[in-house]
């Protein structure tokens, strides 16, 4: 798998000699079943698509509370190795890695969706029904729709995978493995 750094990405773009990506955008700390159903359909939509993972290298809701351990530090539920690795088992051929720096979190999401657009090549482009982007979460995935569709770019909008009543979610993961509740956090998680 080929991973391209942001910097590197707005400056040169991918190297695809034209060939369309898909793509999807996300943290991906837990690579969960949620996640895994992003990926499935990046992965299948068109086979002459390039599957592209944008994610960032350390999860940038680290002033989120309940996300923090009492010494006040993000719990992680997977290194960005190794998500890195699941990306790779599950077909995606390139990673762009984000350094989320006080430079990219100012950036408005209709504008990084045209640098993803400019610079990706994107044929086709897939979203969580409650993923949102760009300084302080302007953009939802309604708005995503509308900014890929109006590029005539098919775009998809996955339903939140459920577990019992509830989302699959990373802080419902990590609220699981907390309360030690490991029997949840792996359904959670799915097979890797």
């Amino acid at each position: 798998m080929q991973i391209t750094e942001w910097r590197q990405f707005i400056k040169n773009g991918l190297s695809l000699n034209e060939k369309k990506t898909s793509m999807t955008v996300g943290v991906f700390d837990g690579v969960h079943r949620g996640h895994q159903a992003l990926i499935e359909r990046v992965v299948s939509f068109n086979e002459k698509y390039a599957p592209v993972v944008v994610t960032f290298k350390q999860n940038h809701k680290t002033k989120n509370k309940e996300q923090r351990t009492e010494s006040n530090e993000l719990c992680d539920i997977l290194t960005f190795r190794q998500r890195l690795d699941l990306f790779e088992k599950l077909g995606i051929q390139i990673t762009v890695a984000v350094d989320f720096s006080d430079e990219f979190k100012k950036t408005p999401g209709i504008e990084f969706l045209k640098i993803l657009l400019q610079r990706g090549n994107v044929g086709f482009f897939a979203a969580g029904s409650d993923f949102r982007c760009g300084y302080q979460l302007d953009t939802d995935s309604a708005a995503i729709e509308s900014f890929f569709s109006s590029h005539n770019i098919p775009v998809e909008i996955v339903p939140q995978v459920m577990e019992g009543a509830l989302p699959v979610s990373s802080s419902r993961i990590r609220a699981a493995i907390a309360s030690g509740d490991l029997a949840l956090a792996d359904a959670m998680l799915g097979e890797f």
